[in-house]
């Protein structure tokens, strides 16, 4: 289900569709491309964004800092799990129970703990995001396609034309072929990785 809105969304973006209304709305365009080739290319460097691997998947992150636990229980008496500083009553994870026959362990993790492996599951998920953006990006670019940023009059035609229509995607073919377009709205080239 992630892989299909990630491809439309890859493919908004190729088409003009700029998801943050705070960013200045942007499309794809290349002189003298057919509409197949147009639309092909859109289709094939978004797969290439949504299946592209990122370092790590946060598989591993779930319930700890990158898959670490802050206090790693040891092995007491009769293999029964104590957490560190126990009996201290220094640590608030283990008191002694002597009706349940010995020390307990308490698995739950404190709510700092836990929001810091949840900050960072975001912060994972977030790079991904901005790879596969990158990914995008790069390859349009590599297949001679210009970004460029749509004016406002530009911008009020395509709101009237309904998502995903074929009005829409000539419109916006329309503007990526026209070379004066290109030329006068082209955004600035930014290297790899910024």
């Amino acid at each position: 289900m992630k892989s299909t809105s990630w491809v439309m969304w890859m493919a908004a973006v190729l088409a003009g569709c700029s998801l943050n209304s705070s960013t200045p709305q942007t499309a794809w365009g290349k002189k003298d491309v057919s509409m197949l080739d147009y639309r092909t290319d859109a289709g094939q460097c978004a797969l290439i964004a949504v299946t592209m691997t990122t370092q790590g998947n946060g598989a591993n992150t779930a319930g700890g800092i990158s898959g670490q636990n802050s206090t790693v229980p040891q092995q007491g008496p009769a293999g029964s799990g104590v957490a560190r500083g126990a009996g201290s009553g220094g640590s608030g994870q283990t008191s002694t129970n002597p009706a349940a026959g010995g020390p307990t362990y308490r698995d739950s993790a404190s709510a700092d703990f836990v929001n810091r492996a949840a900050n960072q599951q975001r912060d994972q998920e977030m790079a991904a995001q901005r790879a596969r953006k990158d990914a995008l990006k790069f390859c349009l670019a590599n297949r001679g396609y210009t970004e460029f940023e749509l004016t406002a009059e530009q911008r009020a035609v395509l709101s009237k034309l309904p998502q995903g229509s074929d009005q829409r995607r000539e419109y916006l073919y329309k503007l990526g072929t026209d070379p004066d377009v290109l030329s006068r709205q082209a955004l600035p080239h930014q290297p790899s990785g910024s």
